[in-house]
């Protein structure tokens, strides 16, 4: 009878300590598992917000750093014979950025683009092969004639009296007419008879005296 009592207790032991363990590894799976997608997890998201920063200098080969817009490039490749005067013998009496002081609407402003002094009726030419692309006509800011060039150019013609016949669509050859200079009238009434002439290249406006043979007036 002593045997069977002694054993009774030991079996219960047995399943005691047996259920103890399994308890134990099943509660170490779960805590292998949370802390295995925590880390995970974690490590996604440092990636997205938080990218590694190296202080290594650039190879070589690595592209330069974004500084913003770039400038325009220079369509001519440095050959300012690309393109010809659009008023022959004419002078320049306001440059491209000067700060001008306009007669007419006592303002003053920067002023954009190159202003030639020239008789009324002095022929005014393309400066380079081209397509008109807009003809305005305006008796406050002046008829404007635009033509589209090659590589991303423009050349813009203020204060002109198209040619008769010419719109939209047209091709037009380096030195072929495209109008006459107007006599002064709108929002340059008082600043006396010229072309007002502009360049862009790609949209943004350039100095026409870094593509042109300027001749500035003396004072």
């Amino acid at each position: 009878m002593k045997e069977k009592e002694n054993t009774v207790p030991t079996t219960r032991r047995k399943k005691l300590i047996y259920s103890v363990i399994v308890a134990v590894c099943a509660l170490l799976l779960i805590v292998a598992t949370v802390l295995t997608v925590y880390f995970v997890a974690g490590n996604k998201h440092e990636v997205l917000e938080a990218p590694p920063v190296t202080d290594d200098p650039p190879a070589e080969n690595d592209p330069p750093a974004d500084k913003g817009d770039p400038e325009p490039s220079d369509p001519t490749g440095g050959q300012t014979a690309a393109y010809i005067m659009p008023v022959e013998g004419a002078e320049s009496t306001v440059t491209h950025n000067a700060y001008y002081g306009n007669t007419t609407l006592d303002k003053w402003y920067f002023h954009k683009g190159v202003d030639y002094a020239a008789e009324e009726g002095a022929d005014i030419r393309a400066i380079a092969d081209g397509e008109i692309t807009c003809i305005d006509l305006s008796e406050r800011l002046g008829n404007v004639v635009t033509v589209k060039h090659a590589d991303g150019v423009e050349s813009t013609y203020r204060f002109i009296e198209p040619a008769e016949g010419l719109k939209e669509g047209d091709s037009v050859k380096q030195g072929q007419v495209i109008g006459k200079v107007a006599s002064a009238y709108g929002t340059e009434a008082k600043d006396g008879t010229h072309l007002h002439f502009e360049m862009s290249i790609e949209g943004k406006r350039v100095d026409p005296t870094s593509y042109l043979d300027v001749i500035l007036e003396e004072k």
